[in-house]
Order: C-alpha cells, then sequence, then structure tokens
C-alpha cells in the first residue's frame, strides 16, 4: 500500500483513512505499507540530482526537468492493449522535482517502482500518452522495465468519463445507501473485465482472485450501469437470510430495534417482515419506506381503495365483507395459509358476473392494510399484523367512504 501524497496542493484531510479503510471493509488486505511518498523525499531528489550529472536533467529556476529526446517514436507492450508505438515529438521536456523539493508523479511513482520491485503496474488508459517519459526515465536510470496494463475508463451512462465526484460515486455513499459490500466489489470487478467464455456474474472475492488475468481486460470503456448494480445487490439481498438482513438493515430503521407500538417488534416478526420483501429489494435502504405500515398507521387517500370501476358503494361492500370474514377466524387460526383459503373461497363466491375477479375483494384489502399502492400479499401482512390490527385497518378504510 503506497500513499502518493507528494502533491501538497491536493492534499485532502481524512483520504488517506478512508482508503484504508475503504479496503478493510472490502477485505483488501496488503502485505506491505502503508509506505507515503512524503517519507522518502531524500531518495527523489538523490535521483534527480544523478540525472542532473549525467546531463539527462537540468534546474529550472530552482526545478529539475527531465530532457526528451524527440526523434523517432517510443515502442513498448502493453497486456491489454498489445503493441503501441508513440513519437517521441509529442513529449515535451517535463519537471521532476519542483521546487519545493517535493518530487512529481513522473518521478516519484517509477522510483517507487523499481525501489518496492514492482512487476505489473495496473493504471487507467489517460496515462498511456506519457508512457515515452516513463520508459525514457528507466532508460536513463538503467532500470528495467515493468509490465504495463492501462485500463479501460469508467463512462457514465451517457458514454463520458465518470467523474470522481460525479453523484454518488464515493464508495461511502454506495454502502450509506444500502448497498452490500459484496455486491458492490464484484459489480467493480466486472467494470471492463469478465472471464473468457462465461456467462457467470455473481462472484465472491475468492472466486474474483481465481478467475481474474489482465489478458481478460477488454479495451474499450466500461459503462458504470447502476440498474446492472441494482440488480446486483437485489441477488446478493436475496442469498441473505432474513436474519443477517435484519442486523444489515438496523441502521436504516432504528424503530425495528425499539418500536413496539403496534406489537411488532419481537426478533421473529421482524425477520418475517424483511422476508416479505426481500424478493423485490434492491437496497436495504429501500426497507423504511416499504415496511413503514407495520409500525404506524397508514395514510393514504380513499381513491387508492377503487378496484377498477366499482363504485365507493361497491368498495365499502367489499370491506366490510373483509371485516366480517376477519372476525370469524379465531387468533390461533390467523395465519397466512387459512387467511388466504378462506379469502380466495369468498372471492369465487362473488356474485354472478364478478365471479373470480379478486381484485375486487383483496385490492381494497390490501390497501387499508398499507395504504401503499405496491405492497406484498395481504394474507402475509394479516399474518403479522394479526386480528385486531387487520380489523382496526379495515374498519378505518370503511371510515373514510361515504
Amino acid at each position: 500500500m503506497r500513499i502518493e501524497d507528494t502533491d501538497r496542493a491536493r492534499l485532502v484531510e481524512g483520504a488517506e483513512q478512508n482508503i484504508l479503510e475503504t479496503l478493510r471493509i472490502f477485505g483488501l488486505d496488503f502485505d506491505e505499507g502503508p509506505i507515503r511518498q512524503s517519507d522518502n523525499l531524500e531518495r527523489y531528489r538523490q535521483c534527480a540530482k544523478e540525472l542532473v550529472a549525467e546531463g539527462a536533467a537540468y534546474g529550472d529556476n530552482g526545478a529539475i526537468r527531465f530532457r526528451i529526446i524527440e526523434d523517432g517514436a517510443t515502442k513498448f507492450t502493453d497486456i491489454i492493449h498489445g503493441e503501441i508505438e508513440i513519437k517521441n515529438k509529442t513529449q515535451e521536456d517535463f519537471i521532476i522535482l519542483k521546487s519545493d523539493g517535493f518530487p512529481t508523479y513522473n518521478l516519484a511513482h517509477l522510483v517507487d517502482d523499481h525501489d518496492m520491485a514492482i512487476t505489473h503496474v495496473i493504471r487507467g488508459d489517460e496515462f498511456i500518452s506519457s508512457m515515452p517519459k516513463y520508459i525514457a526515465l528507466h532508460k536513463a536510470f538503467g532500470w528495467e522495465l515493468p509490465q504495463y496494463a492501462h485500463l479501460p475508463l469508467l463512462l457514465n451512462k451517457n458514454r463520458a468519463k465518470l467523474s470522481k465526484r460525479e453523484g454518488d460515486t464515493a464508495v461511502k455513499d454506495f454502502l450509506d445507501d444500502g448497498y452490500l459490500k459484496e455486491a458492490i466489489l464484484n459489480f467493480v470487478a466486472l467494470l471492463g473485465w469478465h472471464p473468457s467464455k462465461s456467462d457467470r456474474e455473481i462472484f465472491s472475492l475468492e472466486d474474483l482472485i481465481k478467475a481474474f488475468k489482465l489478458e481478460d481486460v477488454q479495451k474499450a470503456g466500461a459503462i458504470f450501469d447502476m440498474t446492472k448494480l441494482d440488480w446486483m445487490n437485489g441477488e446478493y439481498i436475496r442469498r441473505k437470510s432474513p436474519r443477517e438482513l435484519l442486523e444489515l438493515a438496523k441502521p436504516y430503521s432504528p424503530t425495528w430495534v425499539s418500536d413496539t407500538q403496534v406489537g411488532v417488534g419481537h426478533h421473529l416478526d421482524l425477520e418475517k417482515i424483511i422476508a416479505l420483501e426481500q424478493p423485490r429489494l434492491k437496497k436495504l435502504s429501500e426497507l423504511p419506506g416499504r415496511t413503514d405500515y407495520f409500525f404506524k398507521e397508514p395514510e393514504y387517500d380513499a381513491v387508492l381503495l377503487k378496484w377498477k370501476q366499482i363504485s365507493d358503494a361497491e368498495i365499502k361492500k367489499s370491506l366490510e365483507t373483509s371485516k366480517q370474514i376477519l372476525k370469524s377466524i379465531s387468533d390461533k387460526n390467523f395465519g397466512k395459509e387459512n387467511l388466504e383459503k378462506i379469502f380466495l373461497e369468498k372471492a369465487g363466491n362473488l356474485p354472478a358476473g364478478k365471479a373470480g375477479d379478486r381484485g375486487e375483494l383483496l385490492w381494497p384489502l390490501r390497501v387499508a392494510l398499507t395504504g401503499k399502492k405496491a405492497s406484498p400479499g395481504p394474507f402475509e401482512i394479516m399474518e403479522i399484523l394479526g386480528q385486531k390490527k387487520a380489523i382496526s385497518r379495515v374498519e378505518s378504510a370503511i371510515s373514510m367512504l361515504k
């Protein structure tokens, strides 16, 4: 782990800590460091002076510049892009040591790569154009070149370069928004890379380590597709047990820890609530909004109770029917299976012309229970709410109708 902190004007307080913490969260352990370039200034200054002594660099207003020979071209092999040739006349003499005594990236990273015996340098495509500078520096020092692999740029949905500060692109923002670390890691690994001859999309860190090859990285830019991230996060959410999700979701819904005002607060009930929404979740931060009706009385407009073209009188009659059914079921038989059996039998016995239209009975009931246009089925919801609360909410819906 090397912290490149020689550009003092761009230092951000807390940035190093954020980098180290992010790697820790994702289980990306390093076996050396962190090493800070600001602790190695004397080494860089010594290397710069050596180049001046050899005539490969010269002083310029207190700074030191490396001298570029503009004749000919520089050829090198990139693991991803293959053979590349760049005309040397596209380059110019460049600063390697600034007047404040700090090295530029051009010198510091190259010295560190040599001293740390780096075998592979993996970085973005934007550095390809600077390769003649780095190769010339290696030759001037008499050092062997590492292997280079230049990764495709990350692009937004408009195929423009993704800014580091564009939207919520900081890793912490994604974690705070309810994305699982496993999903983020998996998603990022597939940006511009996919194992050859495979359609697989879900990989653990161990799987990625086994499958990854630089030769499989694509040359074209990779689209940062939020739709795919949402899908992948949903897949990881569905692989968790409700109990695991309960622990992970607590930061997004503190009420799950302490709120028992409607009789929902037992560990088992909370797991049931999560299990209801688990098949539809894209991220954990959605849970409070999707399940708030379990913890407080729903608020909604009476028009939401309407199924197709039925009248208010018919809606009221439907809710009255649901109320009578609920009152007829004993508390010990108030389970999902029994509720579903009784209500579906009733729906199948509606007056002529409407037989089999379950929505007339079940839509107003579900809205009365949740106050939402979309939610899990009413039978699972009622099993958790219990008979008393289910009847109370149906009665509240009836009172909203004239």
